[in-house]
């Protein structure tokens, strides 16, 4: 290799190092993956969303992304469920370090409220085996909220039902 080839070839390399490794911008996104759930209208596989940071750092937003059998995923969606037991499965490794419970308070103990646990039970690690599973009935709350208990402005609202709706689990739109 010429003194002119190498001198080129750290110059190429000092470039990529300074502009950030040749990444493009400043935002990375991690991909929601819940290969090891089910999806179902009482399983809800949950997956974390992360966006921001990227090579200059910056800050991290993270949502919570829901997905059962009739939803691709849509983060921090609004549910609305009916009498029954769900579960709130956190199997996906996105989950890890973001372990998902219920309040009556938007934001449960971020938003000065605290964990909802009428009915509730959590097993397992997020991340691996984690699990939250509610039994909801007519005592339950007519609004629930779901939320990380690490991290706040991850989660969304459940708005409880008891009636004679036909589907267990709906989806409804908000912005």
């Amino acid at each position: 290799m010429t003194l002119r080839n190498l001198s080129l070839l750290f110059i190429s390399l000092f470039i990529l190092a300074a502009c950030g490794g040749g990444g493009g911008g400043s935002t990375t996104t991690s991909s929601p993956s819940a290969a090891s759930c089910s999806p179902s209208t009482t399983n809800l596989c949950i997956t974390v969303r992360e966006t921001g940071g990227g090579a200059y750092g910056g800050s991290v937003s993270r949502d919570y992304v829901v997905q059962n059998s009739s939803s691709a995923g849509v983060a921090n969606k609004t549910l609305t469920l009916n009498a029954g037991t769900y579960v709130f499965d956190q199997s996906g490794s996105t989950n890890a370090s973001h372990p998902l419970r219920i309040s009556t308070t938007n934001d449960g103990t971020h938003g000065g409220g605290s964990a909802y646990t009428t009915g509730v039970t959590t097993s397992g690690t997020p991340g691996t085996d984690g699990k939250t599973t509610i039994v909801i009935n007519a005592s339950t709350p007519s609004t629930l909220y779901y939320y990380c208990s690490s991290h706040a402005g991850m989660g969304g609202t459940i708005n409880i039902v008891i009636g004679n709706q036909s589907d267990q689990v709906e989806f409804t739109e908000t912005n």
